[in-house]
């Protein structure tokens, strides 16, 4: 009986310790503070290994860039050959896990098409032979740039190299009245953006050398001219491979910035001109 009694008086005294504590403090001590991402995160994803239509540079591409990054600073993680479900979570956590970053890049190499105004990024083994399957076996491009710019931190920047030839479009085999080559041109939301391989509708140049045409320009401005604004910096990328391909391959980037952005600011945060 007396044991009762004091468990009874122990539960009473603890019950008022919690309601003495704020509700807001309980909160606090159940749900830890979440991890901040680096100041400058880059995901690099490159696809090759497609059974209908393999590509020779995505990989190297991928690692070109990925020691570019690494040297500026850039926290940069690397995936090659990723299937549907591995594409689309490694997406998933790079926009949910980098919303306290200052600047996000999203760079993918590979193939890709456009369907009624949207554009989509191929997997490995992904299987397309009709609308449905480009929606439900694909990555959605417009809707990755959708959700980096629904972030209300930092600035995103999404680079495609993906507007190589696929077996879909050859003569006599496309399946698809909607479905076209290249990609599409896509609305940019505030502080993102985005840059394409070639223009949009067209179809990018994969090159004689072991990087593609354009991620041989691209990586070699970061080496040479990361403190430019990236308005420059694109422009200084699209020149080099229009002049390369004697303009058969244009570069194309559309941007909605609010202030200056540049890969690698100087000490006291500022991009440097051009003179």
């Amino acid at each position: 009986m007396r044991l009762a009694r004091g468990l009874a008086a122990r539960a009473l005294a603890l019950a008022a310790v919690l309601v003495a504590v704020p509700a807001h403090a309980q909160a606090q001590v159940k749900a830890p503070a979440q991890a901040q991402a680096p100041a400058r995160v880059a995901l690099l994803i490159g696809n090759a290994a497609y059974a209908d239509a393999p590509l020779r540079n995505p990989l190297n591409d991928v690692r070109e860039l990925a020691a570019s990054l690494t040297a500026l600073g850039f926290a940069v993680t690397a995936h090659e050959n990723l299937k549907l479900q591995e594409m689309r979570q490694a997406l998933r956590k790079f926009v949910l896990g980098t919303r306290s970053a200052q600047l996000r890049l999203v760079y993918f190499a590979g193939h890709g098409l456009q369907l009624r105004g949207r554009s989509y990024l191929l997997p490995v083994g992904a299987r397309i032979g009709s609308e449905t399957d480009v929606l439900e076996r694909t990555a959605d491009a417009s809707e990755l740039v959708e959700q980096l710019g629904a972030i209300d931190q930092g600035a995103n920047v999404v680079i495609i190299d993906a507007c190589r030839v696929h077996p879909l479009f050859t003569a006599g085999s496309r399946r698809m009245w909607a479905a076209r080559p290249g990609l599409s041109a896509l609305p940019v939301p505030r502080g993102t953006v985005v840059a394409f391989a070639t223009r949009p509708g067209q179809v990018a140049l994969d090159g004689a050398g072991a990087l593609s045409i354009y991620t041989r320009h691209l990586s070699q401005a970061l080496k040479d001219a990361p403190a430019l604004p990236v308005e420059a910096f694109f422009k200084r990328v699209r020149a080099g491979v229009a002049a390369e391909t004697g303009q058969r391959q244009v570069p194309w980037e559309s941007s909605d910035l609010n202030g200056e952005l540049c890969f690698r600011p100087d000490a006291n945060g500022r991009c440097r001109h051009e003179p």
